[in-house]
């Protein structure tokens, strides 16, 4: 007698469920790592407009602004996941993004993890930006893809 198989073994449907499984639970820690990454570049754009302003302070005054005048140069307000932006005279001179990762949603971040983006050269009115420099505080693997 022939008999027609209609359906999946139960061995066939449980392995689909462990392949299943194995693949969720390698993509869950990866998607969380990129949902992070998302939130922490939204600093990254307001770090964009505070390196525009420089660059223009520097190109028309030919110094790197200091931190006394830098509210005329650029926005220092917080707004959404970065608490404040502020240019840091001492140490790795830069632009500081600091995120409050309890009061924006980035559970996590600590209270107050800053990112650095600091000028490594100055000729000709033209500025080259490198982020993530010393003195920052977010972890690499939060960093968007052109911090690293």
């Amino acid at each position: 007698m022939n008999r027609i198989q209609k359906g999946f073994t139960l061995i066939e449907l449980m392995i689909v469920i462990a392949i299943v499984g194995i693949l969720a639970a390698v993509a869950l820690p990866a998607y969380q790592d990129y949902t992070v990454r998302a939130k922490i570049s939204e600093g990254m754009a307001r770090a964009s407009e505070a390196k525009t302003a420089v660059t223009e302070y520097y190109s028309s005054t030919g110094t790197i602004p200091v931190a006394a005048n830098i509210g005329n140069v650029f926005n220092t307000a917080g707004a959404g996941k970065v608490s404040q932006v502020s240019w840091t005279d001492s140490g790795s001179k830069g632009i500081t993004v600091t995120y409050d990762g309890t009061a924006t949603g980035i559970t996590e971040l600590s209270t107050n993890n800053v990112l650095l983006v600091s000028p490594i050269s100055r000729s000709g009115g033209i500025i080259v930006w490198k982020c993530g420099a010393t003195g920052t505080t977010v972890a690499a693997k939060y960093r968007p893809g052109s911090c690293k």
